[in-house]
């Protein structure tokens, strides 16, 4: 097993906004993107807060994708679908662990004010870290994500009314929007987060209304409950 490289983040500190907070957008991308690919959306749902753009260790770029990163190695089974690298799938989740927190606090931030908002790939480790590395954030965006049982967790332990936001689009092509039911049905059930769910008729993506819902949902961690918004 190799070891994996250092975790590259890029961090953008938040915009000129009358109410720029300590809050934290820590943003995991999905397989073929990389760190860049996120970014944009701190703007559009919590321009004052500061982002932190993790990149995944492996370089596509032999695989024909120049320029594009994986968690984990992906590849087609005889079924017709895919087989996960989940030895890849493990070693990414550890790293990200161990060192995300670190890379959030050199930012100026802390986990505790950090929201993990993740795409695809990057849902289903973000999904990890809440439920099975335990990972004390301030709440979870999991965005066109599945259920990988071997690194998902029980959702035992969580601490009462995380924050939980989940969309799917209908369309999807590549992961179908009942794998973002199951989702939804597994922390329903089996936890106690609070959870927000969104889908929209959209393919492979993070369409308008999912971005709407998710600066609303941003913008109600930012005020005290029961704070009226201004």
């Amino acid at each position: 097993m190799t070891a994996l490289p250092p975790l590259e983040t890029i961090v953008t500190p938040p915009r000129a906004v009358p109410q720029s907070s300590s809050g934290c957008l820590a943003l995991l991308h999905g397989y073929g993107a990389n760190a860049a690919d996120l970014l944009p959306l701190r703007d559009a749902i919590a321009p004052g807060w500061t982002a932190v753009a993790a990149q995944a260790p492996f370089d596509l770029g032999p695989a024909g994708m120049p320029g594009g990163r994986a968690w984990f190695h992906i590849a087609p089974d005889a079924t017709g679908g895919f087989r996960l690298d989940l030895n890849g799938a493990r070693e990414a989740l550890t790293q990200l662990a161990e060192e995300l927190p670190s890379a959030i606090e050199q930012a100026g931030c802390r986990i505790e004010n950090t929201v993990v908002l993740g795409f695809s790939q990057g849902a289903m480790l973000g999904h990890a870290l809440l439920l099975h590395e335990r990972l004390p954030v301030r709440g979870l965006a999991g965005c066109s994500g599945r259920i990988v049982p071997e690194i998902f967790g029980s959702g035992e332990g969580l601490p009462d009314g995380v924050p939980v936001f989940l969309s799917h689009g209908t369309h999807d092509e590549l992961i179908p929007v009942t794998s973002g039911h199951a989702i939804r049905a597994f922390y329903e059930e089996n936890t106690p987060a609070r959870v927000t769910w969104c889908e929209e008729p959209v393919g492979h993506g993070i369409g308008p209304v999912t971005l709407q819902r998710l600066r609303d949902w941003c913008d109600r961690l930012e005020r005290p409950e029961g704070t009226p918004a201004p």
